[in-house]
């Protein structure tokens, strides 16, 4: 309360809150008035980019290790194999692909109506590849009859033994599907 004869005689003083005064060096004025001023936007609202960089780097990855040459899909091939190099090879087309890793057979493949088709089989008769892959050739022969070639993609680590080949091309041949390939590196000649 103010006494005496001054300007402010007889009124209450009005108390002013004194707001935000520090000011650093090197103040951020245009991000702390986005961060209180609500009609602006909100820091939350902008694009994350960071995320988005990271997102678009895997698509990027994913689309190029997916990428074929001929545009038919194929399959990536299982961690830990190393593919034997050969001297002589050409371009990988589009098949089933049977694979041997660490005692197992995988068989992957896309059925006609789009579907994917994933088969484990560690048995040594293979018979549960073999009926998927005879139900395979039935679908595609009933589907497009014309479009069954009968290949099969074979890929094994270089060091698997001879015995382990022999089995998965007697699954595929036994099933109907004669036309065999195997998956390699091209040597590159320096």
């Amino acid at each position: 309360m103010a006494s005496g004869g001054g300007p402010g005689a007889g009124q209450a003083e009005k108390i002013v809150k004194p707001g935000y005064h520090i000011r650093p060096k090197h103040d951020l004025h245009g991000l702390r008035q986005r961060r209180t001023d609500s009609s602006k936007g909100h820091l939350a609202g902008e694009l994350p980019l960071t995320a988005m960089i990271d997102m678009f780097s895997i698509l990027v990855i994913y689309l190029l290790m997916n990428f074929s040459a001929t545009g038919d899909p194929f399959f990536m091939g299982r961690p830990g194999v190393v593919l034997p190099t050969a001297g002589k090879a050409k371009e990988m087309q589009s098949a089933p692909l049977l694979s041997f890793v660490k005692g197992t057979y995988y068989l992957d493949a896309l059925t006609p109506d789009g579907g994917q088709l994933k088969i484990e089989d560690n048995s040594q008769n293979l018979q549960v590849i073999i009926q998927s892959l005879q139900k395979l050739q039935l679908q595609i022969k009933q589907k497009t009859p014309k479009e069954f070639n009968g290949r099969l993609n074979i890929q094994a680590d270089e060091n698997t033994p001879l015995l382990y080949i022999k089995r998965a091309m007697s699954a595929g041949t036994s099933a109907g599907w004669t036309s065999i390939n195997f998956v390699v590196n091209p040597e590159t000649s320096n």
